[in-house]
C-alpha cells in the first residue's frame, strides 16, 4: 500500500534552479523544486551522517520504493493548484480580473460558441503559473531577483578574469493577484512563500529513514550556488497527507459538466492533467509526444481519445519540454530528456460499462503514476482535475 506524506520547506537563502544548463550567461530559474533536486539533496544529506551508501540508501534513492515529488510554491493554510494548458485569463489585467479565468476544455464538447473576451471586453489568452483559490481566485507567483557573479576558474578556485554571468534566484516571498480591492504597490503585496509537495512510499517502512532527514528545522542545500551562499532551505513539516476528494466524486461532477456541455449521455468523459511531466518512451526508446495513446496509460484499448464537436481531432493541449539533468556523484551532465510538460491536458472517453474497470485503473494511475523517473517527481497525473468543471462556464 502507497504512504503519501507532505513535505513543507522554507528558504533561508536565495534558490536557483536553473532552467537550462550553466553554460550561457543568462540563466532563468524555475518556479518549483523539481523532486530530482529533492532527491539529490536528501541523498547528499544521508551521505553526510552515515559517510557511505548502503541498503537503506539504495532503498530510498535508488529504488521506486520512494517517489519524490516536485515541490510548488504555496502559502500558509491554502492549497496550491497548478494552472492547466486549458485555462484562460484577461490578456490586458491578468489575474487583477480573477473572475475573467475559465477553463476551456469542455468547449470541445460544446456546439455553441466560447466565450473570448473577459468583463472589460479585452480577449481571453492562455493562464500559466499557480493558484492559491479557486474561489475567490488568487493567482500566486514566487518572486524572483537578478544576481550578477563572477565565473570561477576551476583549475584555480579564484574568479575568472572578466567573465561574468546573471541568474534569477527564488527569494521566499510571493506575489497574490487576483484581489480587485486592493490597491497595493508590488512591493508591498507580498506574503510569506513556502514550498510543499508530496513524497509517495510504496515501503512504508521507510517513513523513519525519511523523516530522520526531514526534522522540523533539518537544513538541506538544493539548487546551483550553494558554495556562494545559495540554496540554503529549512524543513518546516513533514506530515501524512490528509484525505483528498475522492475520485468517484471528480468523476461525478466531470461527467455532469460534461452532459450538461453537450456531451453524448451514452459516453463516459475524464481528463488526465498531468502535475509534473511525463517521461515516456516506446519500443525503439524514442520520446512519446504528440502520439500519445490512452493505453500509454495503461488503459482498456476501447478507451480513446474524446474528439471535438464535428471534427475527427483528439482534444489534446500538450506542450514538450527538454529536462537538463547533473549527476553531481560522477560531476557530469545527465543526458537531456524530452517530455511532456506538466499542465498538459488529455480528454479522454469510454463506454458506460466501461465505467467501473476504468475508474479502478485511474485510481492506481493516481496513485502509482505513470513513466519513468517517478520516483523523481515525474509522471503524477490528476484525473477529473477540478478547475476543469469549477471554472467552467
Amino acid at each position: 500500500m502507497t504512504a503519501e506524506f507532505i513535505l513543507t520547506l522554507t528558504l533561508r537563502a536565495p534558490l536557483a534552479l536553473h532552467q537550462t544548463r550553466a553554460g550561457v550567461q543568462y540563466v532563468e530559474t524555475l518556479d518549483y523544486v523539481p523532486g530530482t533536486a529533492l532527491r539529490g539533496a536528501l541523498a547528499k544529506a544521508y551521505l553526510a551522517e552515515q559517510g557511505s551508501p548502503d541498503s537503506t540508501f539504495r532503498a530510498l534513492f535508488l529504488s521506486d520504493q520512494v517517489q519524490y515529488g516536485d515541490l510548488w510554491p504555496a502559502i500558509e493554510g491554502k492549497p496550491t493548484t497548478l494552472i492547466p494548458a486549458t485555462a484562460q485569463v484577461c490578456k490586458r489585467y491578468k489575474f487583477a480580473h480573477g473572475d475573467s479565468l475559465r477553463d476551456t476544455l469542455f468547449d470541445a464538447l460544446s456546439s455553441q460558441p466560447a466565450a473570448v473576451n473577459c468583463k472589460c471586453g479585452e480577449a481571453l489568452d492562455r493562464a500559466s503559473g499557480y493558484l492559491c483559490s479557486l474561489n475567490p481566485v488568487e493567482s500566486l507567483s514566487p518572486r524572483s531577483r537578478l544576481r550578477v557573479s563572477t565565473a570561477i576558474e576551476r583549475s584555480t578556485g579564484t574568479a575568472a578574469r572578466e567573465l561574468l554571468f546573471t541568474q534569477h534566484t527564488l527569494i521566499g516571498r510571493g506575489k497574490v493577484k487576483g484581489r480587485e480591492d486592493d490597491k497595493r504597490d508590488d512591493s508591498e503585496n507580498t506574503v510569506p512563500l513556502l514550498f510543499q509537495g508530496t513524497l509517495r512510499l510504496t515501503n512504508p517502512a521507510l517513513y523513519h529513514e525519511l523523516a530522520g532527514l526531514l526534522k522540523p528545522t533539518s537544513v538541506l542545500f538544493l539548487g546551483a550556488g550553494r558554495s556562494r551562499g545559495l540554496g540554503e532551505v529549512e524543513v518546516k513539516t513533514f506530515l501524512e497527507a490528509p484525505a483528498d476528494q475522492s475520485l468517484p466524486d471528480r468523476w461525478k461532477k466531470f461527467n455532469e459538466a460534461a452532459q450538461r456541455t453537450g456531451g453524448d449521455p451514452d459516453t463516459r468523459y475524464f481528463s488526465l492533467t498531468l502535475l509534473s511531466h511525463l517521461a515516456l518512451r516506446d519500443e525503439l526508446l524514442r520520446p512519446v509526444l504528440s502520439d500519445i495513446t490512452p493505453q500509454h496509460f495503461g488503459l482498456p484499448e476501447t478507451v480513446t481519445w474524446a474528439r471535438y464537436t464535428n471534427s475527427e481531432q483528439p482534444v489534446l493541449f500538450l506542450s514538450t519540454v527538454t529536462v537538463p539533468g547533473w549527476n553531481a556523484a560522477l560531476g557530469l551532465p545527465k543526458p537531456d530528456t524530452v517530455v511532456l510538460a506538466r499542465g498538459s491536458v488529455l480528454l479522454a472517453q469510454c463506454r458506460t460499462d466501461q465505467e467501473q474497470a476504468v475508474v479502478a485503473q485511474l485510481a492506481r494511475i493516481e496513485v502509482q503514476g505513470v513513466g519513468e523517473r517517478r520516483n523523481e517527481g515525474f509522471g503524477r497525473v490528476a484525473i477529473c482535475y477540478p478547475i476543469h468543471y469549477e471554472r467552467w462556464r
